[in-house]
């Protein structure tokens, strides 16, 4: 089960698959200079993007969720960066998980057809 209410911070570069709980929380202590049993949950994904692991802490012990796509790939939302990597919503972390996958959002431009004038 995914836990709720936490941050999702999404690792920034594509893992090694094999990595596991010791591999995962030393890029947490190593390359994030983070703690990973600060309460935060960590997203990973693979290098062909079709499988995707959390780490967390819980009661005294590490949890990997993983989960492996047998058609298509894992997408993350696009986000602007924030330090090494970037934090999701609880919401976009579970579209993430499901496959859904994230259109960039394009600027609208409006044009002077479409703006409303009042009249006096």
């Amino acid at each position: 089960m995914v836990p709720v209410n936490k941050r999702y911070f999404v690792y920034p570069d594509c893992i090694d698959g094999r990595k596991s709980f010791n591999g995962l929380a030393g890029i947490v202590r190593g390359e994030l200079q983070s703690d990973p049993g600060n309460g935060d949950v960590f997203i990973f994904l693979s290098r062909s993007r079709q499988s995707i692991k959390l780490l967390f802490w819980e009661h005294g012990g590490f949890v990997i969720y993983y989960k492996k796509m047998d058609n298509g790939n894992f997408q993350v939302p696009p986000l602007r960066a924030d330090g090494q990597g970037r934090y999701i919503s609880e919401i976009q972390l579970l579209q993430v998980i499901r496959g859904i996958e994230f259109q960039k959002e394009k600027q609208r431009v409006s044009s002077k057809k479409n703006q409303l004038v009042l009249e006096q």
